[in-house]
């Protein structure tokens, strides 16, 4: 593949809405993943989180 055909379709995905809005979730999916973790690291949820893990794996 040439370079000049890379930056074709590069140039089409960025001027695709699909291709936007696919960046703008990834985005949200990283802010809420990083709050996620902040959350678990500072409030030590970790053993909250291991005991909804043992009691759903008990289900199974």
């Amino acid at each position: 593949m040439s370079a000049i055909t890379l930056r074709r379709i590069f140039w089409q995905l960025s001027r695709e809405e699909s291709a936007a809005a696919a960046t703008e979730y990834a985005i949200l999916v990283a802010f809420v993943a990083a709050a996620v973790s902040l959350a678990v690291s500072q409030f030590s949820l970790i053993e909250l989180f291991t005991e909804l893990m043992t009691r759903v794996q008990v289900l199974f």
